[in-house]
């Protein structure tokens, strides 16, 4: 089968490998979409989390690896033990690999094992043909929403999995800062669940319009000072409630000075280096600090709301390519204009 391959820096390659086997417990599935994460394009000009030298603490892995943790498409072969799951099933699937031992994983918060690991990271993913999933990380697709749009189902799992965190957004003031996959999930998981403002920071406005009609404020940074813009907004309260969607210090640094006394600062993005956090800023207004990771079961939720149309999943893609032009026409093209995308996907068999 055709897979894209991480070899490394900035090295992925188109390659024929072998076609995987469902083995108890699992299953094959014959991918139809896929969709690049922003965890993707760190990877590309990394390495951040694929293991080179040293075995994954869960896989036993090591570079070389193929890509990819976001995709849909159909079942194809059913290993032993496997109920519930049937050849020619639609799904979706949590990309997370767990131990099932830890604290952690026998609590049903699987997303921080003390082994944690990801399709595509620490094990062989969906950038190809037919990848192998443990049959419990499986989600049905309803029959309303497409494969090309249940690609975006996993993304968009992470921005409710952070609000119930958080334990739910009702009637507060929140600022999303990043309008990426991830920021425009948390706007839209806080708008469903009736936030009482929500205002999106980015740079341009390519996101204005979606924003807008989702009830949303948009600030584009080349206006001003966006801590004055929310202070007159929020008639001098500012929010209640900042979530980090970029990884950077700017943005983390404007996000704390956004919180007003007693705000919540939900930290999302991934940072390349480390931070520096304005502690004192925390501890004088008693603003609490949290983070997410990834998700659980709110895969099912995205993909109800995706049904619904209370998510115009379509908006979201704003490239589809080829797992042949993968690297020209996605790596290469974030890295030149991400801020153009706010989801690229592979048409790998759609």
């Amino acid at each position: 089968m055709k897979a894209a391959v991480w070899h490394g820096h900035r090295d992925v390659r188109i390659e024929e490998v072998n076609r995987p086997a469902a083995s108890t417990g699992h299953v094959v599935v014959s991918v139809r979409y896929a969709g690049i994460c922003g965890t993707d394009r760190h990877e590309y000009v990394g390495p951040n989390f694929i293991p080179v030298e040293k075995p994954h603490r869960l896989t036993g892995k090591t570079a070389p690896l193929i890509m990819g943790h976001e995709f849909s498409g159909v079942i194809d072969e059913v290993g032993e033990g496997v109920v519930g799951w049937k050849s020619g099933d639609r799904v979706t699937a949590n990309g997370t690999l767990s131990c099932g031992q830890c604290e952690a994983c026998r609590s049903g918060r699987y997303n921080v094992c003390s082994k944690l690991g990801f399709l595509g990271v620490s094990l062989n993913g969906a950038f190809a043909e037919y990848v192998e999933v443990e049959a419990a990380r499986l989600f049905s697709i309803p029959d309303t929403v497409s494969l090309r749009e249940a690609v975006l189902a996993e993304p968009l799992a992470c921005g409710i999995h952070a609000t119930k965190i958080l334990g739910g957004v009702q009637g507060q003031d929140v600022i999303v800062t990043g309008p990426g996959i991830i920021g425009l999930g948390v706007f839209f998981a806080a708008k469903q669940d009736k936030a009482r403002n929500i205002w999106v920071m980015g740079l341009g406005k390519e996101r204005q319009s979606l924003v807008e009609s989702g009830g949303g404020v948009y600030f584009d940074l080349n206006d001003g000072d966006p801590v004055r813009a929310v202070a007159d907004w929020s008639e001098g309260r500012l929010a209640d409630v900042a979530y980090e969607c970029v990884g950077s210090q700017t943005a983390l640094d404007g996000c704390v000075s956004m919180l007003k006394p007693g705000g919540k600062l939900m930290v999302m993005g991934v940072f390349e280096k480390p931070p520096l956090l304005r502690m004192n800023d925390f501890q004088e207004g008693e603003r609490r600090l949290f983070t997410s990771q990834a998700h659980t079961d709110e895969i099912a939720e995205a993909l109800k709301r995706i049904a619904s149309g209370q998510i115009p999943a379509q908006r979201l893609i704003t490239r589809e390519i080829t797992l042949d032009s993968l690297v020209r026409d996605g790596f290469e093209e974030l890295l030149l204009h991400g801020d153009r995308h706010i989801k690229m996907i592979i048409d790998i068999g759609g």
